[in-house]
């Protein structure tokens, strides 16, 4: 699963990466990024591409409230192209959710130790999203996003039996925002194979109310 990570890289890197003319909404490095606030999502062609604001937990445009949206944070991938939460933004509404690390809990003498996970020699990189749009009954417009998972590469196992699913180079960015047949887009929601580090950060990162650089630091063993 998905349910935090972070995107602090510098904003040149950022729009730089993922073709970005526009600028970015208020753009602020994260360190805590957690289910029901407000994320960056990609949308668009390459030439075309849109920084957005969309709350992190899917509400479908059908959906009669938005109480479900916590519990629709990721989509898995193995059902994305069935279920009807999903499957309509599977083929017609697909983003980019940048992230430069993610957070996951590893048992540790009794206890849950956080440990965050990046990809050396990207200092950015995106999550497979689905995103919706929801009217409210007041009129307000929801956008809102999900982060897709799929089972767990054999190293990322030891961690947890499932995992984000990631697009670490541009041609992924463009597949999977401009494809537009089911079968060529299922092919990329795959475990990713490269090389990943995962280093222990402080038990800070349990509280999704603190976001701060400290939250990222590196623990040694014996911490």
């Amino acid at each position: 699963m998905c349910g935090r990570f972070t995107l602090a890289t510098d904003l040149a890197t950022l729009k730089g990466v993922f073709y970005l003319q526009n600028n970015i909404f208020d753009y602020i490095p994260r360190y805590n990024i957690a289910p029901s606030q407000i994320i960056l999502a990609i949308t668009g062609g390459l030439e075309d591409r849109m920084p957005n604001r969309m709350r992190w937990g899917l509400i479908p445009h059908w959906s009669q409230e938005t109480k479900t949206s916590y519990k629709m944070f990721n989509a898995r991938a193995e059902t994305i192209d069935s279920k009807p939460a999903f499957r309509e933004s599977f083929h017609q509404r697909r983003c980019l959710i940048p992230a430069d690390g993610f957070y996951e809990w590893v048992n540790k003498g009794g206890r849950k130790q956080p440990v965050r996970i990046t990809i050396p020699g990207k200092p950015v990189f995106a999550f497979a999203g689905i995103w919706d749009s929801w009217l409210a009954p007041t009129g307000e417009k929801i956008n809102s996003c999900s982060i897709i998972t799929t089972t767990a590469s054999k190293t990322f196992r030891a961690i947890h039996e499932r995992m984000p699913v990631i697009l670490a180079h541009e041609q992924e960015h463009r597949n999977w925002l401009d494809y537009n047949r089911g079968d060529a887009l299922k092919s990329l929601l795959q475990p990713y194979n490269g090389e990943m580090e995962v280093y222990p950060v402080p038990l800070l990162v349990n509280s999704p109310k603190l976001d701060e650089p400290a939250l990222i630091a590196r623990l040694n063993d014996k911490d």
